[in-house]
This record gives structure tokens, C-alpha cells and sequence, in this order.
């Protein structure tokens, strides 16, 4: 049987995960102040959320603020048989462009533009920067 599971992360910004999610397809839903969104999971099981990443399926994740960071949650069994992508395929997608969006932002707000981007053959990311005094 099912259930609804929390994630708590290292995400601290809602706003940047908002962007690291737009750059990877995902569609978002944010709650009005005061107002939260109602996430859905198995047999009529509901969770209230800041924020829903919407996916292929009935089902969503919900994201929440917490005093230590953002915290996913979701019906994973659901998700995983709606998308066919496992609970950390799809966490480590967003934690890795949240992480980009992150630099990028350091990047920028420290008057420095970037130069190249590339891509080793592993899983990191060469970024190279400039600033002109």
C-alpha cells in the first residue's frame, strides 16, 4: 500500500527552485499567501503544500517550507509508476540544477559573467568566469 513520504533536503530558496524546476520542464503551481495547494495520493490521501511540481499522472510532489529547508514529498510509489523514474532519479535532477541556479546567481550578483560552460565526461560541470575591473 501507498502512502504520502516526506524528503527533507538542502534546499533552502523556493524562488530558485522554482527556476531550477521551469529550466527542467517541470510545471509548478504556487500557493497564495495564506492558501495551500492540496497534494493528492493514494486512496484519498491528502497532503497541503507551498508549492506542487506537477508530473505525467495523477500524482504531483508537494513542496513545504521548513525551518531547515524545503521539504518534497509525494506518493513516491505512485510517482515511480506514473513516470517510470525512481524516487532519486528525480530528486537528484532537481537538486542538481538547483545547485546550478545557485552558482549562477553567486555568479552574477558578484559582477561576473560567464566565459564557458562544459561538461566532462563524468557528472561535473566546468564553468569558466570573468570580471572586469
Amino acid at each position: 500500500m501507498s502512502h504520502i513520504s516526506k524528503v527533507e533536503t538542502r534546499l533552502k530558496d523556493m524562488q530558485t527552485l522554482v527556476r531550477a524546476l521551469s529550466h527542467l520542464g517541470y510545471e509548478t503551481e504556487e500557493a497564495r499567501e495564506g492558501v495551500k495547494l492540496t497534494l493528492e495520493g493514494w486512496n484519498g490521501e491528502t497532503l497541503e503544500a507551498d508549492l506542487v511540481i506537477r508530473l505525467e499522472g495523477p500524482f504531483s510532489i508537494g513542496v513545504n517550507r521548513r525551518e531547515e529547508g524545503l521539504e518534497l514529498s509525494a506518493d513516491w510509489w505512485g510517482v515511480e509508476t506514473y513516470t517510470d523514474r525512481k524516487q532519486d532519479e528525480i530528486l537528484g535532477e532537481i537538486q542538481k540544477q538547483y545547485a546550478y541556479e545557485t552558482v549562477m546567481d553567486k555568479i552574477s550578483a558578484g559582477g561576473y559573467s560567464v566565459v564557458t560552460e562544459e561538461q566532462d565526461s563524468g557528472e561535473n560541470l566546468h564553468i569558466v568566469v570573468r570580471r572586469w575591473i
